[in-house]
Order: C-alpha cells, then structure tokens, then sequence
C-alpha cells in the first residue's frame, strides 16, 4: 500500500520533529504524533514492561503496531498526513536496542508513503533530554545517520530540512509539500 499523501518527518532525536509537527498542526496541516513517545509514556504511567530498559522488542512491538495502526486509520483520506517518524525508523530502533528487525523490514516493505522523506540532522544547539529521551546527544546523532541510511536503503529520497528556526522549518516543509 503507498499513499503518496503520506509525509514522514524523520532524523535524529531532539533535532526539532516533534516542535516542527505541533507548528504545522496550528497551520491545519493533519499530524501523527510520535508513536514511541506515546508508547513510552503509557508504559510508565501503567508500569508497563514495554520500554526500552525493561523489554526493548515489547517496546519495538507496541511501536510499530501503533504505527501501522495510524497508517491503516488515515488511508482513506486524500489530503497530505505528516507524520512524526514513519515505519521504517522502527529498523533504526530494532538496531539501537539490538532487537529482530524482520517484523520492521517487512511492514516497510508493506506501508510506503510519499517517497521524499523530511530528516532533521543533529542539532546539538536544540538537543535536550527530557522524561521519554534520555539518551546522549551523540547516541541521538548516530540514531539520525542510521535512520537517514535505512530510508535511503528502502527507497526513499531525503529532502533535509535545514538548520534555521521552526517557522522557516515549517515554510520549507510547506513549500516541498
């Protein structure tokens, strides 16, 4: 299934996705949120097992089936749906915390968006830890040039996103849209 109205904002962590996402929706732009962020914070607040220091592949699991989930949810419409990190990231994850990545492997073969793919480079400058990221700014970066390499290993073209404030981010992304 490709949906050519389907946009992933990827990259590394703390490079600004998530800020760009939240400007874009007060724009009227339709937006995923990040499902890992989500998946982390319902796993804590319910004690759950499924995060990365407890059982990195629940974690992987619940990730992407809320992923596809939101693919699957937003496949009727035909209007450009921007989505805070794609399926394809979850090989990036299944790397980072050392888990199979075959069930990524093959949903992305599955669930294709919009061949152009927005990546946020590190931005040591922004970077920052909060309760769902705590890894280090160099841990992040890594992350990012993985991810960049997984997306162009499945065919995607990368469009990056420049280093400038979040309104230009948002224009730019706009314009390429």
């Amino acid at each position: 299934m490709i949906k050519e109205n389907f946009y992933i904002l990827s990259g590394a962590m703390g490079a600004g996705k998530s800020t760009v996402l939240k400007e874009l929706r007060t724009r009227g732009a339709l937006c995923v949120d990040e499902p890992a962020r989500i998946i982390l914070k319902e796993q804590r607040a319910t004690g759950g097992r499924g995060v990365p220091d407890i059982d990195p592949a629940l974690f992987n699991s619940l990730v992407l089936n809320k992923m596809m989930k939101d693919f699957e949810q937003n496949a009727d419409g035909s209007i450009p749906v921007i989505f805070d990190r794609g399926i394809p990231d979850m090989i990036s994850y299944a790397k980072l915390l050392c888990t199979d990545p075959a069930e990524a492997i093959k949903a992305s073969g599955t669930f294709r968006y919009n061949k152009h793919v927005f990546m946020f480079s590190a931005w040591e400058e922004i970077y920052t830890n909060d309760e769902e990221r705590k890894m280090s700014y160099e841990l992040a970066r890594e992350f990012g040039e993985n991810v960049r390499k997984v997306y162009m290993d499945t065919g995607y073209e990368i469009i990056d996103v420049p280093l400038v404030s979040v309104e230009q981010r948002v224009e730019f992304i706009r314009k390429c849209i």
